[in-house]
């Protein structure tokens, strides 16, 4: 006949069972969050001119002639940044694969990364360059009040763009 399973197993299988309900909506919230990743120009990180745009609305007309001035010249670079990329993969996988090529492959990677990185940069310091002091402080005093809870952030809502 059968015997019945014992106490210990089926108090692990509960337990599985319950990490598995729990672990849904973590994987849930990242899916959303990955769902609604900003990829426009001139986002991304606290001091990206379109935080700084959302941080001070009233100078939302001057950093967007920067992001303007920048977006072609950005786009290019990651088109470039891409191809590099995808260059340096085909020379991993070609037949005559050599160590020497591949090398050079990545450092025409590190290269575009660095120009596009570099071009980041400009942005960001021409679009803070259009705020005065005093809105420079009032955005770092924003930045130091927001609620550092990552949960929190990952749950709030977003402004409409």
């Amino acid at each position: 006949m059968d015997q019945p399973a014992p106490r210990r197993r089926n108090i692990l299988l509960i337990l599985s069972l319950c990490l598995n309900v729990a672990l849904l909506p973590v994987i849930a919230a990242i899916v959303i969050h990955a769902l609604r990743h900003d990829g426009a120009i001139g986002s991304g990180g606290i001091l990206a001119p379109r935080s700084v745009m959302a941080a001070l609305p009233g100078e939302q007309a001057p950093i967007q002639k920067v992001i303007d001035a920048h977006t072609a010249k950005l786009r290019a670079l990651r088109l470039e940044s891409l191809r590099t990329r995808r260059q340096a993969f085909a020379v991993l996988a070609a037949p005559d694969y050599t160590p020497e090529n591949f090398a050079r492959a990545l450092n025409r990677v590190r290269d575009a990364d660095s120009a596009l990185e570099s071009e980041s940069i400009a942005m960001m310091a021409q679009s803070l360059a259009t705020l005065t002091p005093a809105e420079r402080q009032a955005m770092v005093e924003k930045v130091r009040k927001r609620n550092r809870s990552w949960l929190f952030r990952l749950f709030r809502p977003r402004a409409p763009r």
